[in-house]
């Protein structure tokens, strides 16, 4: 028995004709969480930003989250990276761990093949992860059309108590990472962002001593972010 998850993204893009003969032809069974796991992580992004100071990523895309590391460690962007796994790697931890699945292999298909080698390296019990578009390659069969409209577009956040900024493709999350003034000032060296850095911490730790507060408290702001424009039907696995 071979057990199929489908991500949201991809069974979006697939008619349903087409979808159950594959699943008929190729001897697969269709399955989905019991948990609703949209509700939960997005109820976690709420409990974190409820003490959350500054600006925080949003780290379901595993791509954007190696760009605000890089930003965090070549110009010293002050962002902290959610430590919460994205929907994809909880639904896939669920039916790994079923015991109505545990007669059979799972396979959790992905919109980007970045998200797979995230899962992979996991090595749940009997569970694989595949790019949408290498499953359908490795059965011999063509991947329908993209659509030019994300079936998800950005907005996961949008019914959050917070303050959000929604920002999707490189250009546009590097423009804002430069343009929101928490980036060290470009055209310096190494050693002149990193001496001038350590003098506003010196000062900063001065003032915080001064005013008798043991943490500078900033406001919160959450950072939606997808390294693909517009959405994960722009991801190298589904195109």
């Amino acid at each position: 028995m071979t057990y199929l998850w489908i991500n949201p993204v991809s069974e979006r893009m697939i008619s349903e004709q087409n979808l159950e003969r594959i699943l008929t032809e190729h001897h697969l069974t269709q399955v989905r969480c019991c948990k609703d796991w949209c509700s939960s992580v997005k109820k976690q992004y709420e409990n974190l930003m409820n003490h959350a100071n500054g600006m925080v990523a949003d780290a379901r895309c595993p791509e954007a989250v190696n760009l605000i590391e890089r930003y965090k460690e070549e110009k010293g962007v002050p962002i902290q990276v959610a430590d919460i796994e994205p929907i994809l790697i909880h639904c896939a931890r669920e039916l790994s761990a079923r015991s109505d699945l545990a007669d059979g292999d799972k396979i959790i298909t992905t919109p980007c093949r970045i998200l797979a080698e995230q899962g992979n390296a996991l090595e749940l019990p009997r569970t694989r992860f595949v790019s949408w578009k290498d499953f359908l390659a490795e059965l011999g069969e063509t991947p329908e059309d993209a659509p030019e409209a994300s079936p998800i577009p950005p907005g996961f956040f949008a019914d959050l108590k917070v303050p959000v900024v929604s920002l999707s493709g490189r250009e546009e999350i590097e423009t804002y990472l430069e343009q929101s003034g928490e980036a060290v000032a470009g055209g310096l060296s190494e050693g002149e962002a990193a001496g001038q850095k350590a003098e506003r911490e010196s000062e900063r730790r001065k003032k915080v001593s001064d005013s008798g507060y043991g943490k500078m408290k900033r406001d919160p702001l959450l950072l939606e972010l997808l390294y693909c424009s517009q959405g994960c039907h722009m991801g190298d696995g589904v195109r």
